[in-house]
């Protein structure tokens, strides 16, 4: 039966009704057939083409011909003068942040040449500069601390921390390459940027402390508690080597002239101050007047080798530090990748950038590289000095090969203090204070507390266990903020289909009779009991005047178990509280919810006024059941036998009450003699020649199933046409075990026939019609029979 197109109340004002084609059931929904996903393996196919083709594996075979075809009219000044620039930035900064690792300065030279120049050869950003990074240095430096100390007894090197650190090298770069061919890259999305945000601030302390002893002149405390540490050297500062002191603040002042005055920011003031320091402490023999030197740095460039890998003692202790520097050191080179690539229009695939980044540190561990990750810092340089493809960093690698290869020696008289004083400069730029008070003024109480933990548990307890306990403290906020979910009671924009909170909106009016409330969340165990209690509390307000629940899921992409007993308990309750078989209306639900709300309850959909509803018992599709009735046996024009039809029947609804045996005092053998007692009784034979149509078989399935179920829930495309409903507002009480709703029903009954797909749905119709054919109203002539045991009234039995 079908509607005029003016009366589908689920149309919006404005709508063309003729854009519909046919009534829309919410129960027959599936993907449509240019929607639906390809095969497995055309899907695998594309993954590896787009993935793993030779130009997405190797940038420069897209970047370098374009290059070669005249690209480099516009980028090569830009890319040699940056490469040059971010090349003089590198020496400085890598000797610095090796101090920051408690490794020898020289470790910071090998991390800042060979992986920039692997991952200019394999990474997707244009301007991003990968080698030692501050935060990168500092885990480093604590994590295997705690498992080998970094210098011996008599002040030299530990060669056993630095295998360890180069070992570590190779376990990032290889968790890397892994987490990129799985495509593991959302695994950053567990570190929020608050706690990103407090503890790159808290770093930021631990380093600039930790390079204090520099430019005082003795060791500070090894406690992890950065407050102990702070006492304790200022009780010592009466210890403290004044020179080194003098030299480290004006160093300090240097660079933060250069960093603030305009025409000074592009000239490489890091390099300038290393030369200057050199030739001064050269000249002015620090070395004998106490000032610490950096000393001999060995010179050329390493032979390659295998890393040596730590003992199954401290192969666990290791790869927990590794799995922490690999997100850290991740997180901050996509960061600054997404940043660059978006202000130059251009698209880095991140995938791509894991297995670059694990090329990058196995590739160094072989030449005695620690951990690197992409920097803010020389990436800005990079960016601001003209780079405009991968070609800056090939060039800045090579400078820094140059100074490995030719120019060690002549750093041996560089200051230990210059180089702690660049940290701090450096790292001064990590300390986010304006995340805190845009939180505060946001009133993101959540999101500061899981920062303001982050920032003081990296300071009290370390840099490892403190990116941990953020961790931790953003998920359990995020689960309180789940478990406390916002309801919205919605109202009527009168003249319109729009529906809002009726408590913040002064337009919205309420529905007479009708709750309309809005849920905003996924639905699942930790928020289902304030679901049922604000539902219900809301329903106990109404007053004597409500006569019914709507529910608008829109906002619900998922329901759980749990939230389907709570949504049972709703339905139950509001069955109570009105007095009436009344179901309840479910608006707006995705496709997902309906499954699952069609699994677990009885359900209706609202077709029009004229069509009425379609009911619900297991979520079947009218083609399949009308399919399993033509393929009957002895089916002929779109009859069946009736025996056939009530066997289908019992087949379709298994859960049917089977007879029970009653007493039979009549009751006699094949011989005539009486044997009284209980039997079941047995179907009367059916006559030859008696046929069902569908219209008699759908009556025969409503008396199995369909009326022996209440219809839950009605299901609606929107609020509007919920409230639109009137039939359910006058409806009555229904009668016992009944569970017919106002209108015609469709009915839908449990399929298991092996051919049949799940879903199944009866329309009762007075003449059934099957792919746009009416059948037959008269039976076929064609007789039928079967043959089944009978007691007559003589109690004989007959064949």
């Amino acid at each position: 039966m079908s509607a005029s197109p003016e009366k589908h109340h689920d149309l919006l004002p404005g709508q063309d009704p003729d854009a519909r084609a046919s009534k829309a059931d919410l129960m027959e929904t599936k993907v449509q057939p240019q929607y639906e996903k390809q095969p497995l393996s055309v899907r695998a196919l594309k993954f590896l083409k787009d993935e793993y083709s030779p130009t997405n594996l190797i940038p420069p075979l897209t970047w370098v011909p374009e290059y070669v075809r005249g690209g480099w009219r516009e980028n090569l000044y830009g890319d040699v003068f940056a490469g040059l620039t971010v090349g003089a930035f590198l020496i400085p900064q890598g000797m610095s942040y090796a101090l920051v690792a408690e490794l020898p300065p020289i470790y910071g030279l090998y991390t800042a040449c060979f992986p920039l120049i692997i991952y200019a050869l394999l990474g997707t950003s244009r301007q991003l500069a990968v080698g030692p990074v501050a935060i990168v240095s500092l885990l480093i430096g604590h994590g295997v601390k705690e498992i080998q100390p970094p210098k011996l007894e008599d002040g030299t090197p530990n060669p056993e921390f630095i295998s360890l650190c180069i070992a570590a090298s190779l376990l990032s770069g290889i968790l890397q390459v892994l987490m990129g061919l799985l495509r593991l890259g959302y695994i950053t999305s567990f570190l929020s940027h608050p706690v990103v945000s407090g503890f790159t601030s808290a770093a930021a302390i631990i380093i600039g402390l930790g390079q204090f002893k520099h430019l005082v002149g003795f060791s500070l405390s090894s406690d992890t508690n950065t407050f102990v540490v702070i006492i304790d050297m200022l009780s010592r500062l009466g210890e403290a080597h004044w020179q080194s002191i003098l030299l480290g603040i004006a160093v300090i002042a240097f660079l933060w002239t250069f960093k603030n005055v305009q025409r000074l920011k592009k000239l490489p003031a890091a390099m300038i101050v290393v030369v200057l320091s050199i030739l001064i402490s050269w000249g002015g023999d620090f070395a004998g007047k106490g000032i610490k030197i950096t000393g001999e740095i060995p010179g050329g460039i390493p032979a390659p080798s295998i890393p040596k890998m730590p003992s199954s003692e401290h192969l666990g202790e290791l790869m927990i530090l590794v799995f922490v520097l690999t997100l850290i050191g991740y997180m901050e080179s996509i960061a600054v990748g997404l940043t660059y690539a978006n202000k130059n229009r251009y698209k880095i695939r991140s995938n791509q950038e894991l297995l670059a980044f694990g090329a990058c540190n196995i590739v160094g561990s072989l030449f005695s590289c620690y951990p690197a990750a992409g920097g803010f810092g020389r990436s800005a340089v990079n960016a601001n000095s003209g780079s405009k493809t991968q070609l800056a960093g090939l060039i800045s690698g090579f400078v820094v090969m140059i100074v490995l290869a030719a120019l060690t020696p002549y750093f041996y008289h560089l200051p230990k203090p210059s180089l702690g004083a660049i940290v701090i400069v450096a790292v001064i730029g990590l300390l986010d204070t304006a995340e805190p008070k845009h939180l505060y003024h946001t009133k993101a109480w959540g999101d500061l507390i899981s920062l303001v933990v982050t920032f003081f548990g990296t300071l009290l307890i370390g840099p490892e266990l403190g990116i941990g306990i953020g961790v931790g403290c953003s998920i359990l906020v995020l689960l309180y903020q789940a478990s406390k979910p916002t309801y919205t009671t919605l109202g009527n924009i009168p003249g319109t289909a729009a529906y809002h909170n009726i408590k913040v909106m002064p337009a919205a009016r309420s529905v007479p009779g009708v709750l309309i409330i809005r849920f905003d969340a996924d639905l699942w165990f930790a928020n289902c009991t304030q679901f049922k209690e604000a539902v219900l509390g809301e329903v106990r307000d109404s007053g004597p005047g409500f006569k019914r629940l709507i529910l608008d899921l829109s906002g619900v992409n998922m329901i759980d178990s749990s939230a389907m007993h709570a949504l049972h308990e709703i339905v139950n309750d509001v069955r109570k509280a009105t007095g009436k078989h009344m179901p309840v209306a479910v608006a707006g639900a995705k496709r997902k919810v309906r499954t699952r709300l069609l699994q677990e309850l009885c359900a209706g959909s609202y077709l029009s006024p004229t069509d009425g509803y379609s009911q619900m018992v297991a979520g079947r599709t009218p083609a399949q059941i009308r399919a399993l009735f033509e393929k009957q046996e002895g089916a002929l024009d779109g009859w069946i036998p009736k025996e056939v039809g009530r066997r289908l029947a019992e087949e379709l609804h298994p859960t049917a009450e089977k007879p029970k045996p009653s007493f039979n005092p009549f009751r006699r053998d094949a011989k005539g003699e009486s044997v009284a007692g209980f039997e079941v009784e047995e179907e009367q034979e059916v006559e030859a020649g008696m046929f069902m149509g569908f219209p008699e078989f759908v009556e025969l399935l409503r008396t199995k199933c369909a009326c022996a179920v209440d219809t839950e829930i009605i299901m609606y495309s929107t609020v509007h046409a919920a409230v639109q409903d009137e039939a359910q507002l006058g409806s009555e009480p229904a009668e016992e075990g009944g569970g017919e709703v106002c209108g015609p029903i469709e009915v839908m009954v449990d399929v298991q026939d092996k051919g049949a797909k799940p879903g199944v749905v009866v329309e009762a119709q007075a003449v059934p019609v099957v792919e746009g054919k009416a059948m037959p109203a008269e039976p076929p002539t064609t007789m039928y029979s079967s043959r089944k045991n009978s007691i007559d009234s003589d109690g004989k039995t007959s064949a």
